[in-house]
Formats: structure tokens, C-alpha cells, sequence
């Protein structure tokens, strides 16, 4: 498959679940939901605005230590087209062969990410990169309020973009009744292998906070926090609320809305600054016991004030892809 054929197929794709979701928000809504199902949902999609790679630490936890191993992944394309102000247009396509993880105790899984990105700019292919990811993750549960989690990554890309990048993200969650608290900190070390200017550390923080209404809907907020401290000298701060939607017959829904500001560049009195708005929808629609279709639509609009090199920016993503679990 083509660049321009992968495309074309990814932007009738993303129209598949709008359809579809005409379907579940009436299925089963006169049924009393049992306390069963309630418990379900409670947990279902409480990190679908996360890495898809988060989910099965929290979704599925395992029930001995004597379980089977099991694998959630998702294998799909991830389009992104972005809109320059001053510069050409760019476009990265990402053939996702697996992003997943394999739980092989109940406090240990293994997570791993293997893709190929191909990047073009102005309609000419500039390059292509291997990013490949390995995540040992660790798991415990104090207590039905209190759970514990370590993810330790290594990251790899070589190609276009060549770098190294280390990191350890340890993290609470807490759930009182109605309310579930996520805590964490990921800190981190990133080496673009370009010289000393190209590697630093980083660090990044999402607390989560859900809200559980009834009939199986959440409502919440994210905090975004992240620094990289390089020549590039990152810097994002955003607010994301959110709205979930889990219904009887497995069909889950996610709106968010994203609120922020990002600051770039290597000299302190020139540096690019933008505003930016997200709207994002997301959904994971069951197929079967074994797969499920995963959609993840975004439109990032991006006003610089200053950002003199690229100016303004309207940029269009989508994620599609079947979620296999075993």
C-alpha cells in the first residue's frame, strides 16, 4: 500500500464510527443495570486518553498468579496531516504493527511498541523511521481504594529521526465510591544522538480525576504537564476534560476537549509560543469476544504568538485499528 492510498483509506475509515455509534445509544437503555455491571463499567475506558499501551493495567487485572498470559494490542495506521502557516505541509503516517501488552503475573506485564512512521513535507517523502518500545510494568493493589504501578521504558528510533530514550513512571490510583484519582510522574532521559544540545532529561505529569454517573457514564478532567530540558527547551501545559460513555452491549465512547500552551526553542529570548484547542473523539467498538474496532480522531488547532517559523497551525489526526486480545 501506497502513501497516497493509506491516506484515502484511514479518511473513509474515520467515518465508520459515528455510524456505528448511532447504533449502541439506545441498545438496552430501558434495562436495569445490575451491580455486576455496574462494577464493569466503572472500569472500562478509564485510560482510553492515555497511550492505548496503559490499558490493560487497569482494565484486567489478573485474577492468580497461576493466570494464563494474556494480550490486549491494537495493529493500525495513525495519520497525521499538519497545516503550516509559513512552511509547507507535512504528513506522518504510522503502519502500526503492534502496541500492546502481555500480562504475565498478576503485578508484572510486559509492554511492547513496533511501528514504521513515514514522514513527507510540502507532498515529498522526506524519510521513513523504526520506532520500536519495550515497558516492563508492575502492578499492586494495596487495598480495594489503593493500587501502585511502575512502568519502566526503553525507546528506540532509527531512520529519519535516530534517538534513545529512557524512562520510569511510577503512579497511584486511588477510588473512593464514585471518585477514581490517578497519580503520576514520568521522568525521563531522551539522547537524539546529535551532539550535547540534543539530549536531556524530561519530565511529564497527567493527573486524572473520574467522576462515575449513573447508566454508565464518567465525567473528568486531566492535567498536562510536561519539560524537556535540551536545546529544545519544551514546555506544555493543558487542561483536558472529558466525558465517557460505556454502554450495555460493549460499545464505548470518549469526547475530550483539550485547553493549552506550549513554549519552544533554544533561544530563551526568542522562543516560539502557541495556544491551542483539541477536540477528540474517541471509540473502541467490539467485534467479537477476540477483536475490536478502535478509532482515535483529533483536531488540534494551534495559534502562534509568536511562532515565527511555522505560524499557525491546524493539524488533523486519526488513529484506526483492530484491538486483538488473547
Amino acid at each position: 500500500m501506497n502513501f497516497e492510498k493509506a491516506v484515502n483509506a484511514i479518511k473513509l475509515t474515520s467515518f465508520v464510527p459515528l455510524l456505528a455509534l448511532a447504533i449502541p445509544m439506545t441498545a438496552n437503555a430501558d434495562e436495569p443495570v445490575t451491580e455486576e455491571q455496574a462494577e464493569i463499567e466503572t472500569e472500562v475506558g478509564l485510560w482510553s486518553d492515555h497511550e492505548y499501551r496503559d490499558l490493560i493495567l487497569s482494565t484486567e487485572p489478573a485474577q492468580s498468579s497461576n493466570a494464563p498470559p494474556r494480550t490486549r494490542a491494537l495493529t493500525g495506521i495513525e495519520y497525521e496531516h499538519i497545516d503550516n502557516e509559513n512552511q509547507p505541509n507535512e504528513e506522518l503516517l504510522h503502519y502500526i504493527y503492534a502496541d500492546g501488552f502481555t500480562r504475565v503475573t498478576d503485578t508484572f506485564s510486559m509492554g511492547y511498541v513496533f511501528k514504521e512512521i513515514h514522514h513527507s513535507r510540502g507532498g515529498d517523502s522526506t524519510g521513513q523511521s523504526n520506532y520500536s518500545e519495550i515497558i516492563p510494568s508492575f502492578y499492586w493493589r494495596q487495598n480495594d481504594n489503593v493500587a501502585y504501578n511502575l512502568m519502566l521504558s526503553y525507546e528506540k528510533t532509527i531512520g529519519e529521526w535516530h534517538y534513545d530514550k529512557y524512562m520510569a513512571k511510577p503512579g497511584v490510583d486511588l477510588s473512593f465510591g464514585r471518585h477514581f484519582l490517578h497519580l503520576s510522574a514520568e521522568i525521563g532521559y531522551k539522547d537524539e544522538r546529535q551532539g550535547p544540545g540534543s539530549r536531556g532529561a524530561f519530565i511529564e505529569s497527567e493527573p486524572l480525576y473520574l467522576y462515575r454517573l449513573d447508566n454508565g457514564i464518567n465525567i473528568g478532567a486531566k492535567v498536562i504537564y510536561v519539560e524537556e530540558y535540551n536545546d529544545f527547551n519544551y514546555v506544555e501545559f493543558a487542561i483536558k476534560p472529558l466525558i465517557q460513555f460505556n454502554f450495555d452491549n460493549g460499545n464505548y465512547l470518549e469526547l475530550r476537549y483539550e485547553r493549552g500552551t506550549l513554549d519552544m526553542g533554544s533561544d530563551p529570548n526568542n522562543r516560539d509560543h502557541f495556544d491551542y484547542d483539541v477536540y477528540a473523539l474517541y471509540t473502541d467498538l467490539p467485534i467479537n469476544e477476540h477483536f475490536s474496532f478502535l478509532a482515535d480522531i483529533q483536531i488540534k488547532d494551534r495559534h502562534a504568538d509568536p511562532a515565527p517559523w511555522t505560524g499557525d497551525q491546524l493539524v488533523w489526526f486519526s488513529k484506526v485499528g483492530i484491538v486483538w486480545k488473547f
